[in-house]
């Protein structure tokens, strides 16, 4: 039989004199690690390699890597991307696409709360739950709620930079099945600042998840919400309308989201992909900024902040001759969401057990003890003999002295015996899994392999 233009080439790749199964069993063993490879890439009839390849392969790779570490390096530092004596990156710029630069869109929105309808209007605020920095240590606090009689929800709270410094907010899991953006291209957010003037002092990011779970790996994009307000008070000012009453719109496209684990960028993640459903929508106000290092904002803005929010939905855009038309159409459902009870019970059984002891050991309310004591140790210069006795006496007024050196001793108690626990962890768990975290990424970078940076660099 006649062989095939395929065949022959294949037959011929085959048969040269520099062929070896070594590169294809490194696709093979990518393949199987999720990088891209086909999983079903079959290899029964790949020769093993010897150790003799596998030491030279390695060898080669490492000389490689350190080779083209020290050209870019070289090349980073004439072009002045790192900044001389700072252990940052540049930081990646706000990312933001306002309804002026598409010719059409078509708005869908998922939660809405204007007062076309009262009972879509507090489904829409029941559907967030708060995910403030109280999960780090810090004693930010915020909340999405209701503002009856008023066509809006108001985000607001108090973002303090004492133990963390980001306040954020995202919906409760969904009962049915995950959002459908099939023929979407993004979300808007139709929204008012009206706390302050300075959207410039914060970072504001949008938030969105393609699985179930609930970890700290999501899907970010930062959006530039002072300019979205200018572009809006330059519409209204071109319409004769009033500049104090107007909307700002912001649109964020689905290909500027990035994979984060917390704060930091993750190098080289996959892009997000939304055929599968979006199972979380969510916003954060933070000092940090989007980076592969732990970056912070250089002039945060902390306090209060009163965000309020019309519609948050999808868009999709298209050319239409020229037009500048925008189509809003009315929700037909709020999604249904698992009410926070029936969330926990969703949970795990090893997280349900160790939330209590969690609970126990980063309380909110010794976060805001240890930041008051804090407080009158540095900035009033009390003992902390003369603190505790600020506070018996600052309780006595409500609950009278012996209940207050009641509580004031029982406060002290449970702050020594949380204490105890926390360094006993730290010496049983933390420490030995911090240094075998560090060996390991020794020993990969000396074998010029890719590592990630820790969550504490």
């Amino acid at each position: 039989k006649e062989e095939s233009p395929r065949q022959a080439s294949y037959q011929k790749v085959k048969e040269a004199p520099g062929a070896s199964s070594s590169g294809l069993v490194s696709k093979e063993v990518r393949g199987r690690a999720g990088l891209g490879i086909n999983p079903g890439y079959k290899t029964s009839h790949i020769k093993p390699t010897t150790n003799a390849d596998n030491n030279m392969t390695a060898i080669t790779t490492a000389y490689s890597y350190i080779i083209c570490f020290i050209l870019l390096a070289s090349f980073a530092a004439k072009c002045g991307a790192f900044s001389t004596g700072s252990k940052h990156l540049t930081r990646l710029a706000p990312l933001h696409s306002s309804s002026a630069e598409v010719t059409s869109s078509q708005f869908t929105p998922v939660f809405d709360f204007t007062l076309d309808d009262v009972a879509t209007k507090r489904q829409s605020a029941a559907s967030f739950e708060r995910i403030d920095d109280a999960i780090m240590g810090g004693i930010s606090l915020s909340s999405l709620r209701d503002v009856p009689d008023k066509d809006y929800a108001s985000w607001s709270g108090v973002c303090r930079t004492d133990g963390g410094g980001f306040c954020g907010m995202r919906t409760l899991p969904f009962k049915d099945s995950p959002l459908n953006a099939t023929g979407q291209e993004g979300i808007y957010l139709d929204c008012n600042l009206a706390s302050d003037d300075e959207a410039e002092r914060r970072i504001w990011k949008f938030t969105v998840r393609t699985d179930s779970s609930r970890g700290e790996m999501v899907y970010q994009s930062q959006f530039d919400l002072k300019q979205a307000i200018e572009d809006a008070k330059k519409q209204h000012a071109d319409d004769n309308t009033d500049v104090n009453a107007e909307w700002a719109r912001v649109m964020v496209p689905f290909d500027k989201f990035q994979l984060v684990r917390g704060p930091r960028l993750i190098p080289d993640g996959p892009p997000l992909n939304v055929t599968g459903g979006i199972y979380q929508i969510g916003m954060t106000l933070s000092k940090f900024v989007m980076n592969v290092n732990t970056t912070e904002l250089d002039n945060f803005r902390p306090g209060y902040f009163d965000l309020r929010i019309k519609r948050i939905g999808f868009y999709n855009c298209h050319e239409d001759g020229g037009s500048n038309a925008s189509v809003s159409t009315r929700i037909t459902a709020v999604p249904t969401t698992l009410s926070k009870e029936d969330a926990e019970k969703r949970r795990p059984l090893a997280l349900r057990l160790l939330l209590p002891i969690a609970k126990l050991l980063f309380s909110e309310q010794a976060n805001r003890r240890r930041s008051a004591m804090r407080i009158l140790r540095e900035e009033r210069k009390l003992s902390r003999a003369r603190a505790i006795m600020f506070g018996i006496k600052y309780r006595r007024g409500s609950m009278g002295l012996f209940k207050s050196c009641a509580k004031t001793a029982g406060i002290l108690s449970v702050d020594i015996l949380r204490t105890a626990i926390k360094n006993t962890l730290k010496l049983v768990l933390l420490y030995p899994i911090r240094l075998l975290g560090a060996t390991i990424r020794t020993v990969k970078k000396a074998m010029g392999m890719k590592v990630k940076p820790s969550l504490r660099e």
